[in-house]
């Protein structure tokens, strides 16, 4: 039911779920960080159903003191192709926020050891909200409850750190009928000294974020495969990830990329998942004799 622990840190697009902030205070020494497990990684509410569930784990043997928000943001790309998540904490007017009108129940807990909580959504739109879909990352950050005990020390002063745990997930809102789909732009290959690094622009049409998978695989010039990878990916507006394939154990010659996009995602709960005719592209790169 529950995915691994907050302290693993997945890939952000998130897989984009873990965050974690460290807080300087003064504060006895050690600091703790606690692991408060969060399922589901998404939720979807809608005009005909306004409202959601998540429940929080604390496996561990400290209570955890947990503070929940709502903020605006969405999966983008760094120019060089990282995938990061843009969070606003101000959106103006056009952007499809969802952060003003979702809350939480509680928004402030302590989650004591082996215990389980419920935290309830309900997501309150105003009057006259335009069709479309609305966006907003639920964050859920958790810190020791209790202060370590001081250690003993012939200065009498010591400096701590308290380390605060984020998880993040994502709520999307459906106002009426929502459609999706992605487009593959013009993809783009080279080759460095160790490395095939592709980019794949990618761009959302339709109403609703694209949820799906994406897989690249590298052939030869025979038409087998000698590398391939997948990941999760979530399109909101645009974005142009970076996949890179190690040169080593490759012979020089002509290889060809193929990237496949398809809403095939077991991960995510299938009634509110958007389908759309999977996307196909691909491009060549050439890896030189001279090794350069």
């Amino acid at each position: 039911m529950f995915p691994a622990p907050s302290t693993r840190a997945a890939h952000v697009l998130l897989r984009l779920r873990q965050i974690g902030a460290l807080l300087p205070l003064v504060l006895p020494a050690p600091a703790f960080a606690q692991a408060i497990l969060v399922a589901p990684q998404s939720v979807v509410m809608s005009s005909r159903d306004r409202t959601g569930t998540v429940e929080l784990y604390n496996p561990s043997s400290r209570a955890a003191e947990i503070t929940i928000r709502a903020v605006y943001g969405h999966p983008t790309t760094t120019p060089d192709g990282d995938l990061t998540l843009a969070i606003v904490e101000q959106p103006d007017s056009t952007e499809p926020s969802a952060a003003g009108f979702v809350d939480a129940f509680p928004r402030r807990l302590v989650l004591q050891p082996n215990q389980r909580q419920t935290v309830r959504l309900l997501a309150r739109p105003p009057a006259g909200l335009a069709e479309g879909e609305y966006w907003a990352r639920l964050v859920i950050a958790a810190r020791d409850a209790e202060a370590p005990a001081p250690p003993t020390d012939s200065t009498g002063v010591t400096i701590g750190l308290t380390l605060e745990v984020r998880t993040i997930i994502a709520v999307n809102y459906r106002n009426g009928a929502q459609r999706t789909g992605v487009q593959l732009g013009e993809l783009s290959a080279s080759a460095t000294s160790d490395s095939l690094v592709l980019r794949a622009p990618m761009q959302r049409t339709g109403t609703a974020a694209w949820i799906g998978l994406t897989s690249v695989k590298l052939l030869d010039a025979s038409g087998a495969v000698v590398a391939s990878q997948t990941m999760q990916t979530a399109v909101y507006q645009s974005i142009s990830p970076r996949f890179t394939f190690a040169r080593r154990g490759l012979a020089p010659g002509q290889y060809r990329i193929a990237v496949d996009m398809t809403t095939d995602r077991p991960d995510v709960t299938q009634s509110t998942l958007l389908r759309a005719p999977p996307q196909h592209a691909e491009t060549t790169v050439t890896i030189p004799s001279s090794g350069g």
